[in-house]
């Protein structure tokens, strides 16, 4: 009576495909082989960026609201205070500053996310002040000569 021989193949095909496995897991290929850190910061940034717009879709739309409401609080404080300004403008500066949109920067720590702005008072002291004899002084208008 002749062997069947068939499920020896099927067992060869097996250790064949098992050691394979074990040569390639035994050196295992690294990124750092094949891509460069430029590429990495890249895509790090273009992360960081999708994150940022994920996160200004679901924002945005609740600053807009926030604003939309402070505007017409700061109008009816404004029409029942008898047209004082006074009274409507911490309510404007409140809910119409701030930021509008998720920046990278802000994922990062970088930048601070005001939902709530500040007084106008309060952004002119961090801003620095630049004029034209202070950028003409550092030399930025004769780029063009």
């Amino acid at each position: 009576m002749p062997r069947d021989h068939s499920g020896f193949a099927g067992w060869r095909a097996g250790a064949v495909a098992l050691g394979l496995a074990v040569a390639l897991g035994a050196s295992p290929v690294r990124s750092e082989d094949y891509v460069s850190q430029e590429t990495k910061e890249t895509a790090t940034h273009g992360g960081k960026g999708v994150a940022a717009g994920l996160g200004s879709v679901v924002y945005a739309p609740v600053k807009v609201a926030y604003a939309a409401g402070g505007s017409i609080v700061a109008g009816l404080a404004w029409v029942l205070s008898g047209g004082d300004s006074e009274v409507a403008k911490p309510i404007i500066d409140a809910s119409v500053r701030g930021d509008y949109v998720v920046t990278p920067e802000h994922l990062t720590g970088e930048k601070k996310l005001e939902f709530v702005g500040r007084p106008s008072s309060d952004r002119r002291a961090t801003m620095p002040e630049v004029s034209a004899g202070a950028a003409a002084a550092q030399g930025a208008g004769d780029s063009w000569q």
